[in-house]
């Protein structure tokens, strides 16, 4: 008895120093509950059907500030009174190297008609990542004032963020799926495409991206970005 005793002790000790250098380089990440409000700027009065796009990205890299993967992707939609809410959500274990940027979560807001907004946490405001410095707070966007052409220019800088969150980082993590999480921006962008085309813009959004790299897609196990955009939503 004592020498089945002995060995149990034995496997127990080999199953622990086993798992404590895993353990030692695996972290824990977790994010309160956000919500806030949006406005148009000029008015004051809540925007409905905001589109709203938070990511919360890892960042190493020989320097450290290279996006390797994004921890977590939410997107929802503002109500009738401008407000809108994200989950709290984690822990989440993360066996890798890497770390959580100062300026996460970052929110993407696009609403037709208006100037795209980009707010980004303020990590020396809150001392960490799990709190969100704009929460609770009102956020304004500005109506765009100007040609097609200039406003596929303007939404240049959206497209190029959310190709990152949702498809570039894929050769860093070898996630390509990102942009399935956020639908309801693809599809409106993809709308908005059309109203160019018909006005005699060329230049595309996010949405003309993707599907130039469909086959990409589609080898990697992400589905079809043709199927995403025509789901009809329930």
């Amino acid at each position: 008895m004592r020498y089945f005793s002995f060995v149990r002790h034995l496997l127990v000790l080999a199953v622990a120093l086993f798992w404590l250098p895993l353990a030692g380089c695996a972290t824990f990440y977790r994010a309160e509950a956000i919500e806030g409000w949006v406005v148009d700027a000029e008015t004051g009065k809540p925007l409905e059907g905001v589109i709203i796009v938070a990511n919360w990205e890892l960042k190493g890299g020989f320097e450290g500030g290279t996006p390797i993967d994004e921890l977590q992707i939410l997107e929802t939609l503002t109500d009738s009174n401008g407000r809108y809410s994200f989950p709290a959500w984690g822990p989440k274990v993360i066996p890798r190297i890497g770390y959580l940027g100062g300026d996460s979560p970052g929110l993407s807001l696009f609403k037709p008609g208006f100037r795209a907004g980009g707010f980004s946490n303020l990590y020396w405001q809150t001392y960490g990542t799990s709190n969100f410095f704009y929460n609770k707070k009102m956020l304004k966007l500005e109506r765009f004032r100007g040609t097609p052409a200039e406003y596929a220019e303007h939404l240049s800088s959206l497209s190029s963020s959310l190709e990152n969150v949702g498809y570039s980082v894929g050769y860093e993590s070898g996630d390509w799926c990102g942009w399935q999480s956020f639908p309801k921006m693809l599809r409106a962008l993809d709308k908005l495409e059309g109203e160019f085309r018909a006005a005699g813009v060329r230049q595309g959004t996010v949405v003309s991206f993707l599907r130039t790299n469909e086959a990409r897609v589609r080898e990697k196990g992400c589905g079809s970005v043709s199927e995403l955009l025509n789901k009809v939503e329930r």
